[in-house]
């Protein structure tokens, strides 16, 4: 994550986003050891912003054809 920010702070961004797929507590494919990475990404200083959201869609397995998955947006300031 360090060289994507250095990057983008070479490139004259001030901000560095992702977003991530948000999935249901009750999701069939979540594993029994499942843990969040909302911590790992808060000790890298990204904040979620929840009003800041998307879908994508991909065929998950399991599934016959695409669906949209909701999506949040993630942020860091890199000054």
């Amino acid at each position: 994550m360090a060289e994507r920010e250095a990057h983008a702070k070479r490139q004259g961004f001030d901000i560095a986003a992702f977003c991530a797929v948000e999935r249901p507590a009750d999701h069939p494919a979540k594993p029994a050891d499942y843990r969040s990475l909302h911590g790992f990404w808060n000790a890298h200083g990204y904040q979620r912003h929840g009003e800041l959201a998307t879908t994508f869609a991909w065929r998950d397995i399991g599934e016959q054809a695409e669906s949209h998955k909701p999506m949040v947006f993630w942020l860091k300031p890199l000054g």
